[in-house]
Order: structure tokens, then C-alpha cells, then sequence
């Protein structure tokens, strides 16, 4: 069996030698450490995956119930799939878009993966609470001194603002979860639910909304999400729609759903409600978007919002398919944005409206283009089909309005078509007739994104087998 604890090893050791090492030739630079620490660790997931996991705990202070403790619980191995392999692809691109500051980048780069990771695998609140902080810290600092000169400070201090006071909230959480049952393990606290008052349960789990509506993000607490998409390196755009957004889904699905299942199901129709609106606002604002890397950037939030409905409604089937529309939307929206990278490169643009005829110069990238959006879209046989029928078909069971969610869906289907008519077909510019088709580095990573793609989409069974336990 792979214990836990060899998941963090890896990219600590990584962390390691990209500070020993920070002076030398290309032959060992930090991007090579950290792509090399990265298959490393995603090779441990899969080993993993194969014999087993073994959980891992060491006591520091019992006086608090204070010990490094790591171990599986019902939704972790489906978030582990995201956090080991997803930024692979993602550092790939990064290769050709950091020209600055190399060795700091990636030392943050290796510090988010090592506290993602931790994330999904901490059993104690206090070791998740402290890995959940280092990711936000570290990201602050890409989306702050990588992104667009003009806009990435303030888009950096909007971003820290509004996840440092989630991160508040999360804490109170634990605190008065510590307060009653005596204990910050997860598995303690869980025995102990009984003993919370109704009043401390229903408090918990407003504090723990605030945390999941501003990460996912949920209207009204996404403000800080169009600029911090848009003024990120695209890199780090990836990292936070492709991995750090699915914090808060993961804990909306470990506490909301886990601890305070009786307090959600309480008040599923009013947060029903407020995901379907935040579904359907930002499909109207996503329409209305000309740059490509700020329409994707909605389309994300539009995406959390259907996760948001699924987790709310309480039921198990919609869980599931929240679980797997996270994922699915991973692999999506990071090939998507990848996507808009390459086409601002070799266009100087993120309009749309001004790359018509694209698909005759570059047809592999056309074929790409089309393979996401129609993922995006819920087209079946790819990955977001699985996830949005399962979070339909639950969420309907308890309330019928989430099936105005579905004309959002419609609105996404509408701006995505005009995305692919405007950039693909039509009369090709003059100025764009010696652009480029996809070279073989950037082939290999999309086509490595899209066989997460086609296989979720064609054996969904992969995920529902692991999560059949909600």
C-alpha cells in the first residue's frame, strides 16, 4: 500500500532541491524539478490507485487533538485525480509563458500542488486549515507579480481580501466544531455531531457558506473572480478555475454535506435558489463578453454554480455528479484556456471577433476548439454530460427549479457557437495568413487533457464506483 504521506514527501522533497538548486544550468533548473516531482507524485497516485492507500498520523499536541493525521474519506481519491495530474499539463504551459522570475514561480508552483494535495488528504482541521491557507498565500503572489502589469496588484489584493475573510469563516468553523466536540479530528468530530447544539450547527454551516460562496465563487460573493481570472498568467488562470475553485466544492461537499447534512437538507430550496440565479446571471454576463479569457472565465463560475445546486439539494445522485463535474471541468476549462493562450500568442487578441477564418490555418487547433466547447456544453460521450444529468436528475427529485439552471445551459450553447464561428470559420484575415498550427509539445498536452475528456465521458463508472459510498 502508498501511505498519505509519501503524496506530500514527493513535492516537499521537490520544494527541496528547487531551493538547493537555484542557481544551476538549465539541465536541473526549477522547471525541470518541478515537471519531474509532478510525474513523480502522479505516478505514486496511480501506484496508489492499484494496491491501496494506508493512512498516516502523528500525534504534536494532545492537549488540543493537534496531530498531523492524513487519510481517504468519501470524496478524496476523485479530487486527489485533479490535484496530482492536472498541473502537469498546466506547467507546461507555463514553460513558454514565464520569461521572469523562473525559480520563484515554480518554488510557488510546487507549494500550491504540495498544499492542494493536503487539502484533500488531512484528516485534522488544523493541518487542513494549514495547507488550505499556503495555497491561497501562494497563489496571491502568481496572480500579484506574473499576471497583466496594469490590473495583477489589484487583482491580487481583491483576490487575497476576499479569500483571506473565507478563510476567517472556515476557521471560526472549526473552532466552534473544536468547542463542542472536543476534538479537530475529522473522524472524532463526526461521532460527536450529536452532541452540537441545533443553534452551533446552523451558525457552522452559515459561516462554512460564506468560505464555499466566495472560493467556488457563488453570487454575491464572486466579485473578485473576473480579475483575477483575466489578470492572472494564464497559468495561474488555470490553477485557480482548474484546481483551487474545487476547494470550495470539495469542502461544501466534506462539511456542508458530511457534517451538517440536516442543516443543508433544512435549507436546500433558498441555496437551490441562489445557485440557479448565480447559473443563470452569469450565463447572461458570459454572453455579453467579447474577450475570450474573460468569457471564460464566467463560463467557469457558471459551471460551480450547477455543482453549487447539485451539493445543495442534499441528494446523493447530485453529489456525484457535482463531484464529477468538478473534475470533468478541470480537464475542460484548462484546455479551454489553454486554448485562448495559444490563440492570443499567434493573434495579439483575445477577441474573437477579430480571428475569423482560423480553421484553415490551423486545423488541430480547430479540432481541439470544438472538442472543449462541445464538452463544455454537455455533449454526450464527453465528461460534463455524466456530471450535469446526475445533478438534474437529483437535484429535480427536491426541486423542480433547478431545472431553470437548464436555460443557462442554453445561453452557454449560444455564446460558445459564436465563439467557434467568430475565431474559426469565415473569411481568413490578412493578417493572420502565416499563423501557426499547434506545434508537437502543445499537441501532447491538449491531447493528454482531452483522453481525461473522452474517458470520463465514456466511463463515468470510473467515478460513480469510487463515490458509491455518499
Amino acid at each position: 500500500m502508498i501511505n498519505f504521506i509519501f503524496l506530500l514527501i514527493v513535492p516537499l522533497i521537490g520544494i527541496i532541491l528547487t531551493l538547493l538548486f537555484k542557481n544551476q544550468s538549465k539541465n536541473l533548473s526549477a522547471e525541470v524539478i518541478a515537471f519531474g516531482t509532478m510525474v513523480a507524485t502522479a505516478i505514486l497516485f496511480a501506484a496508489g490507485l492499484i494496491f491501496g492507500f494506508a493512512s498516516f498520523g502523528v500525534s504534536i499536541t494532545p492537549a488540543v487533538d493537534f496531530s498531523f493525521s492524513l487519510a481517504s474519506n468519501f470524496i478524496t481519491l476523485p479530487f486527489l485525480l485533479l490535484a496530482t495530474v492536472l498541473p502537469i499539463p498546466i506547467l507546461l504551459f507555463a514553460k513558454n509563458e514565464i520569461k521572469e522570475n523562473k525559480f520563484l514561480f515554480y518554488l510557488l508552483y510546487l507549494i500550491i500542488y504540495l498544499s492542494v494535495i493536503g487539502v484533500f488528504i488531512s484528516s485534522n482541521l488544523i493541518v487542513f486549515f494549514l495547507f488550505w491557507e499556503l495555497a491561497v498565500l501562494a497563489l496571491f503572489f502568481i496572480v500579484s507579480f506574473w499576471g497583466d502589469l496594469k490590473r495583477a496588484r489589484k487583482a491580487g489584493m481583491k483576490f487575497l481580501v476576499f479569500t483571506q475573510f473565507g478563510s476567517l469563516t472556515l476557521l471560526a468553523v472549526f473552532i466552534l466544531l473544536f468547542v463542542y466536540t472536543g476534538s479537530f479530528n475529522l473522524q472524532t468530530i463526526e461521532s460527536s455531531m450529536s452532541a452540537v447544539p441545533s443553534y452551533i450547527e446552523y451558525t457552522s454551516f452559515f459561516l462554512l457558506l460564506i468560505t464555499v460562496m466566495i472560493k467556488m465563487p457563488i453570487f454575491p460573493l464572486h466579485e473578485w473572480l473576473p480579475d483575477s481570472y483575466y489578470s492572472s498568467p494564464t497559468s495561474g488562470t488555470m490553477l485557480l478555475s482548474g484546481v483551487l475553485s474545487k476547494l470550495g466544492g470539495f469542502a461544501f461537499i466534506l462539511f456542508g454535506f458530511g457534517l451538517f447534512r440536516n442543516v443543508l437538507i433544512n435549507l436546500r430550496i433558498p441555496l437551490i435558489a441562489l445557485g440557479v440565479f448565480t447559473a443563470v446571471y452569469i450565463a447572461f454576463t458570459a454572453s455579453g463578453q467579447k474577450d475570450l479569457k474573460m468569457l471564460l472565465s464566467y463560463s467557469s463560475m457558471f459551471y460551480m454554480a450547477l455543482v453549487f445546486i447539485g451539493v445543495s439539494s442534499g441528494i446523493s445522485t447530485a453529489v456525484i455528479g457535482s463531484v464529477i463535474l468538478m473534475v470533468s471541468h478541470g480537464f475542460i476549462i484548462t484546455l479551454l484556456f489553454g486554448i485562448s493562450y495559444m490563440l492570443f500568442k499567434r493573434t495579439g487578441t483575445y477577441e474573437t471577433s477579430k480571428m475569423s477564418g482560423l480553421m484553415s490555418r490551423m486545423p488541430i487547433l480547430a479540432f481541439f476548439f470544438m472538442l472543449g466547447i462541445f464538452a463544455s456544453l454537455g455533449v454526450p460521450g464527453l465528461s460534463n454530460f455524466p456530471g450535469e444529468l446526475l445533478i438534474f436528475i437529483g437535484s429535480y427529485a427536491v426541486a423542480g427549479i433547478s431545472l431553470i439552471a437548464i436555460f443557462g445551459i442554453m445561453l452557454s450553447t449560444n455564446y460558445y457557437l459564436r465563439v467557434l464561428k467568430e475565431s474559426l470559420f469565415g473569411q481568413l484575415q490578412n493578417k493572420l495568413a502565416m499563423v501557426k498550427d499547434m506545434d508537437k509539445l502543445e499537441i501532447a498536452v491538449l491531447s493528454f487533457l482531452s483522453f481525461f475528456i473522452v474517458l470520463i465521458g465514456l466511463f463515468p463508472s470510473i467515478l460513480i464506483n469510487v463515490l458509491g459510498g455518499l
